[in-house]
């Protein structure tokens, strides 16, 4: 099991700084006083969201960090069109930063600037209700931008009740939701590696982490000798990885010849989305294929991990997958070999 030491290294290099955490709530609390301040906008109540609150978040390998931050108003839908807040929210920050704010498709951008580079961004992300007077009715999410009329629509939403279901995973045990937020880490670094960010070639961050909310089985092993469990992140980055790989469906064959596939994953019905929303609808047919296939590879490559008894070439192959942050010990550092053995107990999602 001495693996799960650099497996938990590799979390603590990746997950996001506490400090830049607290610089972007910095920067989220200036807007938002200069948001509330204005009396041309309506009040309102912010709602975090996104890895920040969920606390999966990664440092971006662009080093460019955002936060998500929902703007609950206090309106009836009805009364505003779609863009109608966005564009207020626009005029207000327009000289907030040298970059000014971009109103985009689901929120308002605002970026910053950091030793002369793009450092931070804010996406402000606009909420109205059914009906202003009771806050328990249905939010409503402010989608599209002027220039594509035909994107614009109040679309219903529920993203308290979408965080609240992934921090609610494995409350029973803070060592069990340990690992579920660090394999959910390790797979946004995967992708973030495997993929490009142009368009919609990169699988959404909230797909996988969905997922992981609803499928996502502990692994860990019971030391006897210690009384304790010890948990092992390879074994439960396995069995996730091969959940994604079972989601994908076939669909067809390309005019080219070749399968392609898909993962449907709508949004759990019990909370309160538009029904029947994919989160990975975005993706066509070939970049869903090519999700496929790099599922299939990450399986392959880490069974190839479990297999190699030398710890050395276990982290070597593993910094293969996951890049240079996951650290390759010295060979007088590390166990040359790893024994075999067989556990006396073990338990796949034990709370």
């Amino acid at each position: 099991m001495s693996l799960q030491k650099y497996f938990k290294d590799f979390n603590n290099t990746i997950k996001m700084d506490y400090d830049v955490k607290s610089e972007l709530a910095s920067k989220r609390d200036i807007l938002l006083k200069k948001l509330s301040d204005d009396e041309e906008l309506p009040s309102f109540t912010e709602l975090n969201q996104g890895s920040y609150i969920m606390y999966t978040g990664v440092e971006p390998l662009d080093k460019e960090y955002d936060i998500d931050v929902g703007l609950k108003f206090k309106v009836n839908k009805e009364d505003y069109a779609p863009t109608e807040l966005k564009n207020k929210i626009y005029d207000i920050l327009l000289n907030h930063t040298e970059y000014g704010p971009i109103v985009k498709k689901p929120c308002v951008t605002v970026t910053y600037k950091k030793d002369g580079e793009t450092a931070y961004h804010v996406d402000l992300v606009v909420y109205t209700y059914e009906d202003a007077n009771d806050t328990d009715s249905q939010l409503y999410l402010a989608k599209g931008k002027d220039s594509k009329p035909e994107e614009i629509c109040w679309e219903k939403s529920d993203p308290k009740g979408l965080v609240d279901l992934i921090n609610g995973q494995f409350e029973g045990d803070i060592n069990d939701k340990a690992q579920y937020r660090r394999i959910i880490r390790f797979m946004k670094r995967w992708k973030d590696l495997k993929f490009s960010d142009f368009g919609n070639a990169e699988p959404p961050s909230i797909g996988i982490t969905l997922i992981a909310a609803e499928k996502f089985e502990v692994s860990k092993v019971r030391n006897y000798l210690e009384e304790k469990w010890e948990y092992d992140d390879l074994e439960a980055l396995i069995g996730f990885a091969k959940v994604l790989q079972n989601l994908f469906d076939y669909v067809k064959d390309s005019e080219g010849g070749r399968s392609l596939y898909r993962i449907k994953y709508t949004l759990p019905n019990d909370l309160s989305f538009e029904t029947n929303t994919d989160v990975f609808k975005k993706m066509s047919e070939i970049q869903m294929t090519d999700f496929k296939d790099k599922v299939d590879k990450l399986v392959s490559d880490l069974e190839g991990v479990k297999n190699e008894p030398d710890e050395v070439e276990q982290c070597k192959l593993l910094s293969k997958i996951f890049g240079d942050d996951f650290k390759v010990p010295e060979i007088k550092a590390a166990s040359k070999k790893q024994m075999n053995y067989i556990p006396s107990s073990s338990a796949s999602g034990a709370q």
